[in-house]
């Protein structure tokens, strides 16, 4: 599933493969899900293809086929788990690191970044060490 935040509230928007049609994405849904679907719309995407330096040409992102469905009920995204939120953040904060890196500017992150870092590592480990002990009882 894709998240688009132009579609109607019974919309929902799939990439799926290049060799389905719409006949296979409403039995597939309508059969294994048990959705009512109302309509299938279908939209091909070639390939980006992106010239190096080097002028060898480059596939930079596949040809690819998404599906919108438009099914009876109105389509509600569950929420997120807690565990993405902790990785969001240190992912933002490796990001400014990277970035950082690539500017030309110190490697080492200010303090106040290294310290919630290592805060936010900290709880990744005290959470995996505590579903471990879960399993051994």
């Amino acid at each position: 599933m894709v998240r688009s935040p132009n579609l109607e509230p019974n919309q929902v928007a799939f990439r799926i493969p290049s060799k389905c049609n719409k006949f296979d994405i409403h039995s597939y849904l309508t059969n294994i899900y048990g959705v009512n679907v109302q309509e299938v719309r279908t939209m091909n995407y070639a390939t980006m293809h992106k010239k190096g330096r080097n002028g060898m040409m480059s596939v930079s992102q596949p040809a690819y086929k998404k599906a919108i469905v438009t099914i009876d009920e109105p389509f509600v995204w569950p929420k997120e788990p807690e565990w993405c939120q902790t990785s969001l953040k240190t992912a933002k904060i490796n990001n400014k690191m990277v970035s950082r890196k690539m500017n030309g500017w110190r490697i080492r992150a200010p303090e106040d970044e290294r310290v919630e870092l290592k805060r936010l590592n900290d709880e990744a480990v005290a959470e995996q060490q505590a579903k471990q002990q879960k399993k051994k009882k």
